[in-house]
């Protein structure tokens, strides 16, 4: 949008023209024309350093944001593993709550077999101490001392039942004490474990931060540099469209020096801008109906049908003010005439155009090439006559 608004200024411009006392028709010397053209070579320089550095700035704003979009891309990225990491963290809290609980539940467990384990022990203990109160008496003293053969068996029973249990007393200890070893070292590590875990977790979150804020900072940064060179690019455009206004002016100049020589354009009628013969009007000026739209609409020109190649001459002698593609034209060149008249030839083929901008041409010089650029149907030249910037119908000023 900023490149139309600036060409349509652009082509604005080359249309301005700066008026002369009516009648004035002093011939232009050389020095004179000498001096117009040194100027607007400065001018060109001037402008051609002007682009060259609103190229540099655009550049620079592209690299810029090419640097701000990676930036963007990066700061999602730590953003995501940010809450990827957060989600562990969580995770590896709830973890450890549960195994804390759990360590809570062993606890109490080990407790009991650890009260168990105590009242074996002390169950042993006492049957020693009744031994040992008793005086020394030995498992054969307890058989050997039945009164009959029934007590015999009696006795031995009793011992064997006491043997039992006295093995199984020690069994249960030993087993009770392994579980107990076994599960608090399970628990110890699993804490441990988690623990660890946790404390890398946190590291990391930590280190996610510092680079979010620092590419944040970086950002910031970069949207700045952005603003600063944007603000660039504006004076530059604007001081861009100067110049050109400037060039436009020098070259209302030397149209107006040389239309006062004896060499120039003196005004009168204009030329055919296609051989008579080598055409055929099929549009003129004023409304007529849209080829696209259909609907009724203005034409502020002549179209004139002829095949693609044909040559297109400059209407009338003058300087060549604009030689490129414009809007619905396609491609177009401008003349200025004097300070009264521009004519402007569109549709030009592609590779058509002849001329460039800042060329002095003579009535009848091969300008450009028909063809069908721009908002075209088909092959034919769109013929423009602007009288004071405005269009006016061409037909009064062909001869």
């Amino acid at each position: 949008m900023k490149k139309k608004i600036l060409l349509s200024l652009v082509i604005t411009g080359l249309l301005a023209t700066s008026s002369i006392p009516a009648g004035e028709s002093l011939a232009a010397s050389q020095e004179a024309l000498d001096k117009i053209n040194k100027e607007l070579q400065e001018i060109q320089r001037k402008k051609n350093a002007q682009k060259q550095q609103v190229k540099e700035t655009e550049q620079n704003i592209a690299v810029v944001q090419k640097q701000i979009k990676d930036l963007n891309t990066e700061l999602m990225q730590i953003d995501l593993r940010r809450n990827e990491v957060q989600e562990k963290l969580d995770k590896l809290q709830t973890q450890m709550e549960d195994t804390k609980l759990k360590a809570a539940q062993a606890q109490d467990e080990l407790d009991e077999a650890t009260e168990r384990v105590a009242q074996r022990d002390k169950l042993l203990k006492t049957r020693v101490k009744s031994m040992y109160e008793r005086g020394n008496v030995s498992y054969w003293d307890v058989l050997l001392g039945a009164s009959d053969f029934g007590d015999f068996l009696t006795r031995m029973e009793g011992l064997r039942l006491i043997l039992e249990q006295d093995t199984r007393i020690l069994e249960d200890n030993l087993r009770d004490k392994a579980t107990i070893e076994q599960k608090k070292k399970e628990i110890d590590h699993q804490l441990t474990v988690y623990a660890g875990m946790y404390d890398e977790a946190e590291a990391l979150k930590a280190e996610l931060d510092k680079q979010y804020q620092r590419s944040q900072v970086v950002k910031a940064e970069l949207d700045k540099q952005e603003q600063e060179l944007e603000a660039d690019l504006e004076r530059s455009g604007q001081e861009l469209l100067a110049l050109t206004r400037a060039e436009s002016e020098k070259y209302a100049e030397r149209v107006r020096a040389l239309s006062s020589s004896s060499s120039g354009y003196k005004g009168g009628k204009l030329a055919l801008p296609i051989a008579d013969g080598n055409f055929r009007f099929t549009s003129g000026f004023g409304v007529r109906k849209d080829p696209f739209t259909g609907r009724s609409a203005g034409h502020n020109g002549l179209d004139m049908a002829a095949p693609k190649g044909t040559t297109i001459m400059a209407a009338a002698s003058g300087i060549v003010t604009y030689a490129g593609y414009y809007s619905g034209f396609g491609n177009t060149v401008m003349i200025k005439h004097n300070d009264e008249l521009t004519t402007l030839y569109g549709h030009i083929r592609e590779g058509g155009i002849k001329v460039s901008v800042g060329q002095q041409v003579t009535v009848g010089q091969k300008i450009a090439e028909v063809g069908s650029t721009g908002r075209s149907t088909g092959n034919h030249l769109h013929f423009t006559v602007y009288k004071n910037n405005v269009a006016v119908d061409p037909l009064p000023y062909l001869r």
